[in-house]
C-alpha cells in the first residue's frame, strides 16, 4: 500500500480460502511480509533504474541534434542502452585521440597505431567524429585552425617529410572523420541543408588562414594554400560528405578566385597549377556523391556549369595538353570531368554504366550532359583539341551511359530531341566530342562498346521471319546501327590519321584498343543474357580484326574505300541473330533474298553514309 511520501508499507490480510470450514492453508507469518516486502521493492528499484536509463536516451538522441530527435532507431530498450554506452565510449575515444594529435609529431610507433585504430573505428560515428573535431589541438591552435594545420601535417609527410602507411591512412581517417561530423545527424551538421556555424567558421578559417608570423608552428596561411589544404583532406580516401558543406566550399573558392586579381599566384601557367588548384580536391570528394554533384550543376538552379565550363581560368590549363599523362589524370580538370561524370549519369565515376537499355537519367542530368556537349561540340568547330585532354575519360563514359541516345542522334536524321533523354544534341556537336573523347583510347573503348550492346539488345528482338521476309523495323535497325558504326570508325580513323608519322602513338593508340576477345566480359558495359553476350563477342571480336595501324593522307581521303571493320562487325552480329533465330547459312547467301539483297545491301550502304558524315561533322571534305 503506497503512504503518499514515496513509501510503502506491507499489512497483512486474511487468505480466502481461511474462511473456508476446515481450511488447511498455513497462515502467514513475520517472514512472508519481509519477503514480499523485499521483492515489491526489488521490482519498484528496477522499474525505476529502467526509467531512468530510458530517460538519458531520449535526451541523448535529442541532444545530438539541434531540433527534434536524431535519426535512430533501437528495436529495444536494451539496445538503446548499448547504444548509449557505446556513444559514452566513442566520446571517450575521441577525447584519446585527439590527445594523440596534439602530440603528433612526437608519437612512438605504437601510439601511431592506437592514434589509427581509434579513427578508423570511429568514422563512421557522429559522436566520435564531432567530440574530436571540436577537441582537436595542434601547435597550440584548436577548432577549426587546428584542423586544417593537422591535415596539413599529414598532407606533408608527418614526422620525416615523406608519408608513410599509417599517416596516409591516418589522413583518410580524418577526411572520413570530417566529413562524419558533418553530415546532417551529427551535432556539427546542417541545418535544413545550410551548413553548421562550426563548418561554415572551418570554410572561412581555410580562406582567410590566421595573424600569426609564417615562422610560428601554428601559423595557416589563407586563400589558395588554406583552401587547397581543406579540399585536399576533402578528397583523401573515400569519404562521402554532404551536400551542404561540398556547396558551400565550392562557392567560398569560386568567390574566392573570381573576386582575387592573382588567386593563383606562381601556380597558374605551369603544370604545378593542375596539381595544386583547390578545386582538384573538392571535385574529388564530390565525385563521390553523384546527387551532391547533380544538384551542384544543376542548370536550373545556378549557373556553375557555366563556369566551370566557360568562364573558369582553370590553373595550368595552357600546359594541360603537353603534359604526361599520369599528371593529366590526377589534375584538377580531371577531377571535375569525374565530378561532371557523377552529376550526368548519377553513379560513381568507373563503376560499370548502367545496365538498362535504354539507360534512363534524371531530366537535371540530361541537361547538364547535353549543355557539356553542345559547348564543346560548338568549341571545337575547326579545331580537334577543344575537349580537354583531362575530360577525355569522363566524356567517353558519359557518351557511354547515354549509349541508345547516341545510337538515336547518329543513326536517324531527328526532327527533335531523342526519345530516351530527350536530348537536343545534333549529330554533328556529338561527332566532334566523340572524336576529342577518342584521343584516349579506352573512352573510344568505352563508347564503342556501349554502342555494340545497344545494336545487340536491339536486335534480339527479331526472330526467324524477319530475316526471311521483309521487316521494315529490322530494316530500319540494320540501317541505323551500320551509320552508328560507320561513325565510330570514321572517328577512329581521324585520331590515327592526326597522329600523322607518330607511329609509335598510332601503335599504341591501336593496342590499347585491342580490348576484347571472344568470351571475355566487356569491361564496364553490363550484358543481359547469354544470347546478347554472343551478339557481342562476335561483333567485336570481328571489328579487331585487321585494325588499320596506320592511315595516310590518301586512305584519309577515301577511308569509306578502306576502312570496313564497323561494317564486318554488323555483317557479323546480324548473321549470328539470324543462325540463332533458325535461318540456315544457306539461305543467308540464297538470291533474290531478304539477307543478301536487302540487309546487307543496308548495312554498306548506311555504314558508308556514317563515315562520310564523320568526316564532314570534323571538317573533311570529299
Amino acid at each position: 500500500m503506497d503512504d503518499g511520501c514515496g513509501m510503502f508499507h506491507v499489512q497483512m490480510i486474511v487468505h480466502p480460502d481461511r474462511a473456508a470450514k476446515d481450511s488447511t492453508v498455513p497462515e502467514h507469518n513475520e517472514t512472508d511480509e519481509e519477503l514480499l516486502r523485499n521483492e515489491v521493492q526489488h521490482i519498484l528499484t528496477k522499474a525505476t533504474e529502467s526509467d531512468s536509463t530510458a530517460a538519458k536516451v531520449l535526451k541523448s538522441l535529442v541532444d545530438s541534434v539541434k531540433e527534434g530527435f536524431a535519426d535512430s532507431a533501437y528495436r529495444d530498450r536494451d539496445a538503446a542502452v548499448a547504444a548509449e554506452k557505446k556513444a559514452a565510449q566513442d566520446m571517450k575515444d575521441a577525447k584519446e585521440a585527439a590527445g594523440l594529435y596534439s602530440r603528433l609529431d612526437g608519437l612512438s610507433d605504437a601510439e601511431m597505431k592506437r592514434l589509427l585504430q581509434l579513427t578508423e573505428n570511429g568514422k563512421n560515428s557522429p559522436v566520435f567524429s564531432g567530440e574530436l573535431m571540436k577537441d582537436l589541438d595542434f601547435h597550440g591552435r584548436d577548432g577549426q585552425e587546428g584542423l586544417l594545420l593537422l591535415a596539413q601535417n599529414l598532407e606533408g609527410g608527418g614526422r620525416d617529410g615523406q608519408m608513410s602507411d599509417t599517416e596516409r591512412r591516418l589522413r583518410d581517417a580524418l577526411s572520413a572523420n570530417l566529413a562524419t561530423a558533418t553530415r546532417p545527424d551529427s551535432p556539427l551538421g546542417p541545418s535544413g541543408g545550410v551548413p553548421s556555424e562550426w563548418a561554415e567558421k572551418l570554410i572561412r578559417t581555410a580562406r582567410e588562414g590566421n595573424d600569426l608570423p609564417q615562422q610560428a608552428p601554428g601559423s595557416l596561411s589563407g586563400g589558395a594554400t588554406g583552401l587547397g589544404i581543406l579540399t585536399k583532406l576533402m578528397g583523401s580516401g573515400d569519404a562521402v560528405y554532404d551536400r551542404s558543406l561540398l556547396s558551400a566550399a565550392g562557392d567560398e573558392i569560386r568567390d574566392y578566385e573570381t573576386h582575387t586579381k592573382d588567386p593563383y599566384p606562381g601556380i597558374g601557367d605551369n603544370w604545378k597549377g593542375t596539381q595544386e588548384d583547390p578545386m582538384g580536391g573538392l571535385m574529388k570528394a564530390m565525385s563521390r556523391n553523384p546527387q551532391a554533384a547533380e544538384s551542384y550543376f544543376d542548370p536550373h538552379q545556378n549557373d556553375n556549369l557555366d563556369y566551370f565550363l566557360k568562364e573558369r581560368d582553370w590553373p595550368g590549363s595552357d600546359v594541360e595538353g603537353e603534359m604526361p599523362d599520369d599528371l593529366v589524370k590526377t589534375s584538377a580538370r580531371s577531377s571535375f570531368g569525374d565530378a561532371l561524370e557523377a552529376a550526368a549519369t548519377g553513379r560513381l565515376p568507373g563503376t560499370p554504366l548502367h545496365k538498362e537499355i535504354p539507360a534512363l537519367h534524371s531530366a537535371v542530368q540530361a541537361d547538364i550532359f547535353e549543355q557539356t556537349v553542345n559547348y564543346y561540340g560548338e568549341q571545337s568547330k575547326g579545331q580537334q583539341d577543344a575537349l580537354p585532354a583531362a575530360l577525355r575519360h569522363s566524356m567517353g563514359d558519359m557518351v557511354g551511359d547515354y549509349a541508345s541516345d547516341v545510337h538515336q542522334i547518329l543513326g536517324k536524321d531527328l526532327n527533335g530531341s531523342s526519345e530516351f533523354n530527350h536530348l537536343d544534341i545534333d549529330r554533328e556537336s556529338l561527332t566532334r566530342v566523340m572524336r576529342g573523347a577518342a584521343e584516349d583510347p579506352k573512352a573510344f573503348q568505352t563508347m564503342h562498346q556501349s554502342q555494340s550492346a545497344v545494336i545487340a539488345e536491339g536486335l534480339q528482338h527479331f526472330g526467324k521471319d524477319s530475316f526471311e521476309h521483309p521487316d521494315p523495323e529490322l530494316r530500319a535497325w540494320v540501317k541505323q546501327s551500320s551509320s552508328v558504326l560507320g561513325y565510330m570508325d570514321g572517328v577512329r580513323g581521324d585520331v590515327i590519321y592526326d597522329m600523322g608519322q607518330a607511329q609509335k602513338d598510332t601503335n599504341a593508340w591501336n593496342k590499347m584498343m585491342n580490348y576484347h576477345v571472344i568470351g571475355a566480359p566487356i569491361t564496364g558495359i553490363p550484358l543481359v543474357g547469354d544470347t546478347m553476350q554472343r551478339l557481342v563477342d562476335v561483333g567485336t571480336a570481328e571489328y579487331m580484326n585487321d585494325l588499320n595501324a596506320h592511315v595516310d593522307k590518301e586512305t584519309r581521303e577515301n577511308m569509306a574505300d578502306h576502312f570496313s571493320n564497323g561494317r564486318r562487325q554488323m555483317d557479323a552480329m546480324l548473321e549470328q541473330r539470324a543462325v540463332d533465330t533458325g535461318v540456315s547459312r544457306a539461305d543467308l547467301d540464297r538470291s533474290p533474298g531478304e539477307y543478301e539483297d536487302n540487309l546487307q545491301a543496308l548495312e554498306e550502304s548506311w555504314y558508308n553514309h556514317g563515315i562520310k558524315g564523320a568526316d564532314q561533322a570534323m571538317g573533311e571534305r570529299y
